[in-house]
């Protein structure tokens, strides 16, 4: 890899993380409503949602697993009991910040490194800063339902213990 490359691979980098540290209120938003509709006993739902970010080159992928999951479990289809969006089922809530909120992301990560959008290798280095950010941000959120699923089991079985 020449140093130039490197330099822009760099650049790609700290702008996904700059604009992933800027969404993460918003993964623990989603983290937190996955601990509140999942809970502790499909745990692998969310694992396995991290597992196709991380080893998928196509974030359609991504979207297939949030839409069939969405489709088949219904608590995927539920909406938060607290905080915005609490009319959304969070399957739907997810898909729809995903596209949105993270394509412009993508938009400002792409202005800062003047990436256009007209050639080939363009569009595929705009995908593949899109996928880094879904990356980032489940991430995010996996870790934020862990520790919300974790923690809020911990003080049950306290509550359970002290009566």
């Amino acid at each position: 890899m020449s140093n130039t490359t490197q330099s822009n691979e760099m650049k790609v980098i700290r702008e996904v993380d700059i604009q992933a540290e800027n969404c993460y209120h918003d993964a623990v938003e989603l983290g937190n409503h996955a601990a509140h509709v999942i809970g502790n006993r499909h745990r692998s739902q969310m694992t396995g949602l991290e597992n196709v970010a991380e080893s998928s080159f196509k974030t359609s992928d991504v979207f297939d697993y949030i839409k069939r999951q969405t489709a088949r479990q219904s608590y995927w289809r539920q909406p938060s009991p607290e905080g915005k969006n609490s009319d959304v089922g969070f399957g739907e809530r997810l898909k729809n910040y995903l596209e949105k909120e993270l394509t412009e992301k993508r938009a400002i990560i792409c202005d800062h490194l003047n990436i256009g959008n007209t050639t080939d290798e363009e569009r595929q280095e705009r995908r593949r800063i899109y996928l880094l950010l879904i990356r980032q941000f489940i991430r995010h959120m996996v870790i934020h339902y862990e520790y919300r699923v974790s923690t809020s089991q911990n003080s049950h079985h306290n509550k359970k213990r002290e009566s």
